[in-house]
């Protein structure tokens, strides 16, 4: 008789312990979908002259302009304009970084038919040259696109920001990790050449 009470009691405290954990699961599934469903917060959008940080760089945008005149060691084809952005860049690392290619992409009809932008230093010309860490430098982007293809009056860019983890998942150790959308820049976008 005991041992049929305690097989009965063991079988009680196992259901109870699956129907705790299942609740618990189902209370966690939903605050976890409450959170999903909440509103995502604004992204800034800024224009030229204003700067936004963007993880790894502080970000400073002057101007933009299409032209079918050479810039740089870039040829517009027949057919073909460069959408080109100037901006100022400074590197808020510690160390001398190169990955800021594709810190911008366009938005809009254009992010179908651009690729990664050539990106240049307005000093001496160089593509993709080491920012130094604390130094602003300013950086001319130039996608070729076709001439139809080109937006009018304006032109807008999205900003992606690495995050610094003091501690990555699977090493330990301190770095700039999880790429993400950090704001859009807005820019009026004359024609020149």
């Amino acid at each position: 008789m005991r041992s049929r009470f305690l097989n009965l009691r063991s079988k009680a405290i196992a259901w109870l312990t699956a129907g705790f954990g299942s609740f618990a699961a189902l209370a966690t599934a939903f605050a976890l979908g409450a959170f999903e469903a909440a509103d995502k917060p604004e992204l800034p959008q800024i224009t030229a002259g204003q700067s936004i940080d963007a993880g790894k760089w502080l970000i400073k945008p002057l101007k933009a302009w299409v032209t079918d005149q050479k810039i740089f060691s870039v040829t517009p084809k027949e057919g073909q304009k460069a959408v080109v952005f100037a901006v100022e860049l400074m590197n808020r690392t510690t160390q001398s970084d190169s990955g800021y290619a594709n810190t911008f992409h366009p938005l809009g009809k254009l992010q179908a038919i651009t690729e990664q932008p050539l990106a240049y230093l307005d000093r001496d010309g160089s593509s993709l040259p080491d920012l130094q860490p604390g130094m602003p430098e300013k950086i001319t982007y130039v996608w070729v696109v076709p001439s139809d293809a080109v937006p009018t009056g304006s032109i807008e860019l999205g900003i992606e920001a690495w995050k610094f983890k003091l501690r990555n998942n699977l090493t330990g150790t301190p770095g700039w990790w999880s790429k993400a959308p950090a704001g859009t820049v807005s820019l009026p976008l004359s024609e020149e050449g």
